[in-house]
């Protein structure tokens, strides 16, 4: 039986002294999906969790898990009764117990074998309850820690940044391995990170926090394709940022005339920013596009290239673009460049 809860918070504001962290928090999480809070070291991420796990007290503001409030003017559930899993950024495993007293700690002792052994075919570690934590990859040892997180059978799972200390080649295949985790147990879980690709990649909604406060909540997609002002979309993945002049459902810029999501509140002739992704870019042979231009730099990651490119004659800033193109990609060749898909546009600053 799934026993996730949905989460609401509102108006939460939290300082230290008199420095504000959070500046009136608003989310809603939905029962059994997986939520990022994403943002740069500072913005409030890690104390967003602890205040909602119960380990510190809002200044203000009401957090209900599940339709109960458990922060609130004159209500505070202690973390023990909030049925909470809590996975830290190190994972924090005993390492004087070995892999099935990890996970069992804390469990009446009648339950403790049968759920521990549950627990370890899920993860994958069927044959190694009897070994320590340093006997294990760091990747194991996450496992292990997501594991005993979800041994009390909780409502809500919390999850600070615990891919951080994991090498690049890991960290895919064991947020893959989390992610299928959660969504067997049809798990509520929270995430906090400032990688933008794992919150991208892993949640089902991305809520972005800024100097406290939460500028987007959104899908994936939508908050990659649609970030609500050009800070954001610097913020989430690589951005070129083009000036233009609207023109009905499209904008004139150096590039050509390009499609435009609907711009809302601006009128034609205004002077606007659009957003082109390094992927809406495609690289040509010289003479086979819209705009010319010289290779700058180029950096190879196997699957796709990412070039900076600087246009002939325009004067604007040199454009990034991650494409496949089979062709020489030297710095100084000449190759041509045609956008591909709708932008997104804010008015000039």
């Amino acid at each position: 039986m799934n026993t996730a809860s949905n989460v609401t918070i509102s108006g939460l504001h939290k300082g230290y002294g008199a420095s504000p962290v959070l500046r009136g928090v608003g989310l809603e999480v939905p029962q059994s999906t997986f939520t990022a809070v994403l943002g740069p070291s500072g913005s409030g991420k890690t104390t967003l969790l602890r205040t909602l796990a119960g380990f510190m007290r809002p200044d203000s503001g009401t957090i209900s898990i599940g339709g109960q409030v458990v922060d609130g003017p004159g209500v505070f559930v202690p973390p023990n009764q909030r049925r909470i899993g809590y996975v830290p950024q190190e994972g924090s495993l005993f390492p004087h117990l070995d892999i099935a007293a990890n996970i069992g700690f804390g469990l009446p002792r009648g339950q403790r074998k049968a759920r521990v052994a549950e627990l370890l075919e899920l993860i994958g570690l069927g044959d190694l309850g009897r070994r320590y934590p340093h006997q294990l990859s760091g990747g194991q040892q996450q496992r292990v820690a997501l594991a005993r997180a979800l041994a009390p059978n909780p409502t809500l799972v919390l999850m600070d940044e615990p891919f951080s200390s994991l090498d690049a080649g890991l960290r895919a295949s064991v947020r893959a391995d989390v992610r299928g985790l959660l969504r067997d147990f049809r798990m509520t879980a929270i995430l906090v990170t400032h990688d933008q690709d794992e919150a991208l990649s892993m949640a089902d909604q991305v809520v972005v926090l800024r100097d406290g406060v939460v500028v987007q909540q959104a899908a994936p997609q939508e908050l990659y394709d649609n970030p609500v002002d050009q800070h954001l979309a610097r913020f989430v993945g690589d951005a070129n940022l083009v000036v233009g002049v609207l023109a009905g459902e499209k904008v004139r810029s150096a590039l050509g005339t390009l499609p435009t999501r609907t711009p809302d509140g601006l009128v034609d002739g205004a002077r606007v920013t659009a957003l082109i992704r390094p992927e809406q870019i495609k690289v040509l042979p010289e003479g086979d596009g819209e705009l010319a231009g010289s290779v700058l730099s180029c950096e190879y990651f196997g699957h796709d290239t990412l070039l900076s490119n600087t246009p002939d004659g325009d004067g604007s800033d040199p454009l990034l673009v991650r494409t496949g193109f089979e062709g020489s990609l030297a710095v100084g060749t000449r190759v041509s460049l045609a956008v591909s898909g709708a932008v997104t546009v804010w008015a000039a600053a």
